[in-house]
């Protein structure tokens, strides 16, 4: 019998052995790596542009883009830097933009990406949803892009973004921008926990923050996103305390809003809360404290006309009075200056801001490195609804009252540091800031409503006095030479051999992305080679370890952490036991 004992320890290992090689292939990494830093390195690596493509049937598709309206999910596959997901979720999203583009018979739409509507346990990386932004009523390409970014600088908590090159069965269909979605993966990965209510008010009543009674359920406007049973018992306290001015870091993270506020202030996004929308933010109750959440910020660098502000007027913007129209239209930012205390931090961010990230020669720099990340994609982008000069001239041309990025944050970040200083008034008697412009807006930027029939939209450049333009940088980037005059529509040169040219595509395996051929309409821009189907490696480095992470179609369930933390746990009891019994019988 003992000889029998031994044969089935070894079979026991030799059945450990045959599990551990049959393991996927990335198991290793969702065991040890740490799920942060796997989302920011193959999710959202945020410094380079990734390859989405979106495998769905033509039928589907034609019936999703014909009724996107009605928002209905439907079923996709999806390839995402490499992963392959089977079964996903995918819908039209947006407001304006979405109507917008319906009402001209395009399709170029943002996408919600939902990896567990159809699979209840499928994510990536612990991620369940994925926005994919149309960079609508963005000429630039990046002003979304680069207030995230702005408010990661402050350490503010925010979405998670990356440019990504979406493909729809194979063919190249634009450049688009990732933007990680404010729900329960979001909130555990900031906070801990998703347990508080989580809303986003949407212009009703009580989206404005003003005190209407003790009755949360008055607020109408106002109901948590994660929860079907609520009394908004909390949010009333909220209310209460911002009508009545005190104590009211006891119930709101101030601190955390004086950064939004600042990046909002500079960047003039009246899209907002601040420009009488009563929109785009979320309020998550942590533990009885209420945080301030981001969203939306496609129409920052003043790129809401409704506003009627130009550029000219809006680098003038009162710092000390952030809102469009009458202060007391503001209750929240209205009790924030009553406190000289949230006053003096708020204007520490300014700061921060005009002289770090926004600091002359470092925000250009920043504009022309993502520029030449994305500047061959947007070349090649049939279905934007800017034209490529357009794009350029949004960077950096400034004609008359119409300014480039470039342009319109050099005069803004002046403009505030002399209002910090005291050299000019940062108040109007409370009346706050207002526009003389009935269409609003920036020309080549901030027309952006203005969206022409037909797929491959254009806003027109608009005509007039001759302007300053910068550059693209010859070779190095970053390097900056100085701004010269151009004649009236004369557009800068890229240079060949620019950073971030690209190479030759990789050969790719049935069920990847499709390279398009060279010369066909709608191809995408050639990306760097990819060795043994690896991605390429990011910027400022990726880890080498990224390289040989592909999950096929057939193995999505092995993105699931849990289930492997249970099969490793299994192997390492039987190696334990089997061990133990072979040491005592010999």
């Amino acid at each position: 019998m003992k000889w029998i004992k031994s044969l089935v320890a070894i079979l026991v290992l030799i059945a450990v052995l045959v599990i551990a090689n049959n393991l996927p292939n990335n198991f290793t990494d969702v065991f040890f790596t740490n799920s942060d830093t796997s989302v920011d390195s193959v999710i959202f690596p945020h410094d380079e542009v990734v390859d989405v493509n979106i495998q769905i049937d033509e039928d589907v598709y034609d019936d999703m883009i014909a009724n996107a309206t009605e928002e209905e999910v439907v079923m996709a596959d999806i390839t995402y830097n490499g992963y392959t997901f089977s079964d996903i979720g995918i819908r039209p999203k947006g407001n304006s933009s979405l109507r917008d583009v319906a009402k001209t018979d395009g399709d170029r739409f943002s996408f919600k990406i939902d990896f567990n509507y159809y699979l209840e346990d499928q994510d990536f990386y612990g991620i369940t949803k994925i926005n994919l932004n149309n960079l609508f009523s963005d000429p630039s390409m990046m002003a979304e892009y680069l207030s995230y970014e702005m408010l990661d600088d402050l350490d503010e908590v925010s979405s998670r973004t990356t440019y990504v090159a979406l493909s729809i069965n194979g063919e190249y269909y634009g450049l688009y921008l990732a933007v990680e979605q404010v729900n329960s993966s979001f909130l555990i990965d900031n906070f801990g926990d998703d347990e508080g209510e989580l809303y986003k008010p949407e212009m009703g009543t009580g989206s404005d923050l003003a005190y209407i009674s003790d009755n949360g359920l008055d607020y109408t406007g106002l109901y948590p996103e994660n929860s079907d049973e609520y009394d908004n018992e909390h949010i009333a306290e909220l209310i209460k305390a911002i009508e009545d001015g005190s104590d009211l870091d006891s119930v709101f993270n101030v601190d955390s809003f004086l950064k939004y506020l600042a990046m909002s202030t500079m960047t003039i996004h009246s899209d907002s809360y601040q420009g009488g929308m009563y929109h785009n933010y979320y309020l998550y109750n942590n533990d009885g404290i209420f945080q301030w959440i981001p969203w939306d910020l496609n129409m920052t660098f003043n790129g809401f006309t409704a506003s009627g502000l130009t550029d000219a007027e809006a680098t003038e913007y009162l710092i000390d009075e952030p809102v469009t129209g009458s202060m007391s239209k503001y209750p929240l930012i209205e009790a924030i200056f009553k406190n000289e205390e949230y006053v003096e931090q708020y204007h520490e961010y300014l700061k921060i801001l005009s002289e770090g990230y926004l600091e002359e020669d470092n925000f250009n720099e920043k504009v022309l490195s993502v520029y030449n990340m994305i500047n061959d994609y947007v070349e090649t982008d049939t279905s934007s609804f800017y034209s490529y000069d357009e794009f350029k001239t949004a960077l950096f041309t400034d004609e008359g009252n119409n300014l480039s990025i470039l342009g319109f944050m050099e005069k803004r970040v002046e403009n505030v540091e002399k209002q910090l200083s005291g050299d000019i008034p940062s108040t109007n008697n409370g009346e706050g800031n207002s526009g003389s412009s009935s269409a609003g807006g920036m020309g080549q930027r901030g027309n952006r409503m203005n969206v022409a029939e037909g797929d491959n939209a254009t806003v027109a450049v608009t005509e007039g006095v001759e302007g300053e333009m910068a550059a693209p940088p010859e070779g190095v980037v970053g390097e900056i030479p100085e701004r010269p005059v151009f004649a009236e529509g004369e557009m800068p040169e890229i240079p060949e051999g620019v950073a971030g040219e690209m190479q030759a595509p990789p050969e790719v395996a049935e069920g990847e992305i499709q390279a398009q051929t060279e010369g066909v309409d709608g191809a995408r821009p050639q990306r760097p080679t990819q060795a043994n189907g690896g991605m390429q490696n990011s910027p400022q480095g990726m880890q080498d370890d990224v390289e040989d992470k592909m999950v096929t179609e057939n193995a999505v369930g092995d993105m699931t952490s849990t289930t492997n933390i249970v099969i490793f746990s299994i192997m390492l009891v039987l190696t334990i036991g089997a061990s133990v019994y072979l040491w005592r019988k010999h």
